[in-house]
């Protein structure tokens, strides 16, 4: 027993992932699809042989300890995906005070500074709140979620009144499948008739598998209809979920390659919150890509969906698009790490820092 109490934070997250893996594998219900990642889809179980499942299940959870981590797969050559076609490179940057996470929207071009490798370059565009909104609203109906389905179909529905005419949006569901339920649309009724549709089914069964369902989000972004709008992907989960391993790093490339930030708007019903506590708090599915591609992770209550959402829609507004043409421009095929820092931070009142990608591969 006190070898246990030893473990650290990650393997207790690791003992809890496992866990939740082998936990909903015995409900009742019987996916009716196989997962994109190969895995075949569970037997369906009588209520008695549950019992027996869960209790069987704890033991199991040692050896899955030792099995390779979930979903490895064979990483894409990364040069061959993030690639900027034209000598204008540019960056979605969202500004907030360190300390109180407000929002900075009032800076003008002479506010920042931007080094590419090191090297400081001149920003050559600048605009905020000129771009329409291209958003896939990922929504999570895993067993986990589902006792909270409504208040979060709810919230959704209500905060569509943040977007602006010519916005669009698509509507995608993922459990341990995910499919397309909404295409891009400005018309929100329609979009409004999806979500309900999408929050009203277990058809793609239990567990939460986000990696995949990320990936085909990241993948039909590519069919947003205006090029030069502002691409989000809002996930809106209880970011219980697995770690994709190796695979994150092929999901993160497809997003950087079609510009696409990440926001996680992360609600939790009783299941949810149970496992962040004894996995203390280690499973954290959506804040990898969050960070790598600088959005942000905003937690809610499940009575304020429609709130915290809405707030979400509001700070994308407040986004800045930064571009310049880097001086140096050899092709040598490597990622090149970009800095975008507050010029004047040191006399503000206000601790500002600079949410954004992580860098970007240059092709001529």
């Amino acid at each position: 027993m006190n070898r246990i109490v030893e473990y650290s934070p990650r393997l207790w997250a690791r003992i809890a992932g496992a866990f939740y893996l082998l936990t909903i594998r015995t409900h009742t219900y019987r996916p009716r699809r196989l997962v994109r990642l190969g895995l075949a889809a569970s037997e369906r179980m009588s209520h008695r042989s549950t019992r027996n499942q869960l209790l069987s299940s704890i033991i199991l959870v040692a050896s899955a300890l030792l099995l390779p981590r979930f979903a490895v797969a064979q990483e894409k050559d990364v040069d061959q995906i993030i690639k900027v076609n034209t000598d204008l490179v540019v960056f979605d940057a969202q500004v907030i005070d360190k300390k109180t996470k407000r929002v900075i929207g009032d800076l003008t071009k002479d506010n920042f500074e931007l080094s590419d490798n090191g090297t400081k370059q001149q920003i050559s565009y600048f605009s905020r709140d000129e771009l329409s909104l291209s958003i896939i609203l990922l929504l999570d109906v895993s067993r986990s979620v589902r006792p909270i389905i409504h208040q979060i179909r709810d919230g959704a529905l209500n905060a569509l009144r943040h977007l602006k005419p010519e916005d669009q949006v698509a509507v995608m569901a993922f459990s341990e499948g995910s499919e397309l339920a909404q295409d891009f649309t400005a018309d929100r009724a329609l979009v409004s008739k999806q979500i309900k549709a999408a929050t009203a089914t277990d058809v793609l069964g239990n567990g939460t598998f986000l990696g995949p369902a990320l990936e085909s989000a990241a993948l039909h972004m590519q069919k947003a209809p205006a090029a030069n709008s502002r691409r989000v992907i809002i996930v809106i989960t209880d970011n219980i979920a697995p770690s994709m391993g190796a695979k994150e790093k092929e999901i993160v490339t497809e997003l950087l390659a079609n510009g696409t930030v990440v926001y996680g708007l992360i609600v939790r019903g009783a299941i949810g919150k149970v496992f962040n506590v004894i996995s203390f708090g280690q499973i954290k599915a959506v804040n990898k890509y969050v960070n790598e591609t600088g959005g942000e992770v905003i937690g809610a209550d499940k009575n304020e969906v429609d709130l915290k959402l809405g707030a979400v829609i509001d700070r994308l507004r407040a986004r800045y698009a930064i571009g310049f043409r880097p001086t140096n421009t050899n092709d040598d095929g490597k990622l090149r790490l970009v800095a975008i820092t507050i010029a004047d931070s040191k006399k503000r009142k206000d601790r500002p820092i600079v949410l954004t990608k992580r860098g970007y591969y240059l092709k001529r």
